[in-house]
């Protein structure tokens, strides 16, 4: 009679056991693998982009939509996002500091129009004439700035923060173009 006693006992036991190391292994899966955070464009628009008969001004207007979600509560300071095409940086927006709490998300609607100065050198002005002749650009956002985190002492953790977010991005003609909404989001590394 007491047989099936132990045997039950030693099966809420081991079940148990099981349980607590699930429990403490996606505990430690969230904390020390998880990333800090996660950033990507979840939309973008590419209304200009063209290079001047120079070859050295650029004009553009791009607009985009960054996604910005954070797992745990922080500050971001001197976050800026830079637009590159073919390596070379045409636009700057400082966005000053931000903050945000756990297990939230922040949308950034940001939009870039001007001209710039940009060295594109013979191979980039053949590839910007290549791209322009398909309607297609590669084009890069980099978000950068500092993320801080406080720890149970109060204590701050400064790290960088840096992504790379590559777009490929149809120039829109025309604001009936149903190009508009083909823009798939884009993880940034």
């Amino acid at each position: 009679m007491r047989e099936p006693k132990i045997r039950r006992l030693w099966s809420w036991t081991c079940s148990f056991l099981i349980l607590a190391a699930g429990v403490g292994g996606f505990t430690a899966l969230i904390v020390f693998v998880h990333p800090h955070e996660k950033v990507a464009i979840s939309d973008a628009n590419l209304t200009h982009f063209e290079l001047a008969a120079s070859q050295t001004t650029l004009f553009y207007n791009l607009s985009f939509t960054m996604k910005i979600h954070k797992y745990f509560h922080a500050s971001y300071r001197d976050m800026e996002v830079d637009c590159y095409y073919n390596n070379k940086n045409f636009d700057s927006r400082k966005l000053g500091d931000l903050k945000l709490k756990a297990w939230r998300t922040r949308l950034l609607n940001l939009t870039s129009n001007g001209n710039s100065t940009i060295d594109l050198g013979s191979n980039g002005v053949s590839a910007f004439k290549r791209s322009n002749e398909t309607g297609f650009f590669d084009l890069e956002i980099r978000p950068i700035g500092k993320r801080i985190t406080y720890d149970e002492n109060g204590d701050d953790d400064v790290k960088k923060l840096s992504y790379q977010c590559k777009l490929r991005l149809e120039l829109v003609k025309s604001h009936n173009s149903t190009t508009q909404g083909n823009f798939k989001p884009v993880k940034c590394h």
